[in-house]
C-alpha cells in the first residue's frame, strides 16, 4: 500500500520544499528492552528520547522487545546471570506505556527479537519492510536485532541518538555506530 505523509525530517534541521513524500515502504519503530531493569545514569534520557521521535514521526506500527529472563535461558545456563526475570525489572518504562498495545510487544529470552516467531509473524502480517530501531543495549541487542533484520531482508535505520548502552554508556557508541553504518543500516 502507497501512503503519503507530509515530509519532516526526523530531528530537526531543514528539508527541501517538498509538499509530500510518497513512502512505498511500510515502516516500523522497534523499541528494543527499553524496560525498568535497564535504565541508569548512562540510560535514563532515552525513553525521553524515544517519546520525542515518536511524537515527530508518524510510524504506522511501534514494536517492543521486551527482555525476560528464563532459568534455561543461555543467560542463566552459561553466566548464572539471573536478573530481569519478573516485573517490575521486565516491565516497558512509564513514558512509553501509551504505546504499549496487547499485539506490539515480543517477549524474547536472548539478544535478537527476531527469535520469537510471533515477532516474524507480526512484521509480515503488517507488510513491514522498513525497522527504524531504537533502544537498550546499543551493542548487544539493538545491534543483534539491526544484523537479524538485514539478514531477514528488511531496510533498517538505527536511530542514533535513541540507542545507548546500560553496560558502557555512549564508550563505544561512535565505533558501533559505524560498523552498522558499514554493514548493515542507515544511520538516523
Amino acid at each position: 500500500m502507497v501512503r503519503q505523509r507530509s515530509a519532516k525530517p526526523l530531528f530537526g534541521g531543514s528539508i527541501p520544499p517538498v509538499a509530500s513524500i510518497t513512502f512505498l515502504m511500510k515502516q516500523a519503530l522497534l523499541i528494543v528492552d527499553v524496560q525498568n531493569f535497564f535504565i541508569n545514569k548512562w540510560t535514563q534520557s532515552i525513553p525521553q528520547k524515544i517519546v520525542r521521535l515518536i511524537e515527530a514521526n508518524n510510524f504506522p506500527n511501534i514494536v517492543f522487545s521486551k527482555f525476560v529472563n528464563t532459568p534455561e535461558s543461555q543467560f542463566v545456563r552459561l553466566f548464572n546471570f539471573t536478573e530481569c526475570s519478573k516485573p517490575p525489572y521486565t516491565d516497558i518504562v512509564n513514558d512509553l506505556r501509551p504505546w504499549v498495545k496487547e499485539d506490539n510487544v515480543f517477549t524474547k529470552k536472548t539478544f535478537s527479537v527476531f527469535a520469537n516467531p510471533e515477532f516474524d509473524d507480526y512484521l509480515k502480517r503488517y507488510k513491514i519492510e522498513e525497522l527504524v530501531i531504537a533502544g537498550l543495549d546499543l551493542e548487544y541487542c539493538v545491534l543483534a536485532d539491526a544484523f537479524n533484520a538485514f539478514d531477514k531482508g528488511y531496510k533498517v535505520k538505527l536511530a542514533a541518538d535513541c540507542c545507548s548502552s546500560y553496560t558502557f554508556g555512549d564508550r563505544f557508541k561512535a565505533e558501533i555506530l559505524a560498523i552498522a553504518k558499514k554493514s548493515i543500516a542507515e544511520i538516523i
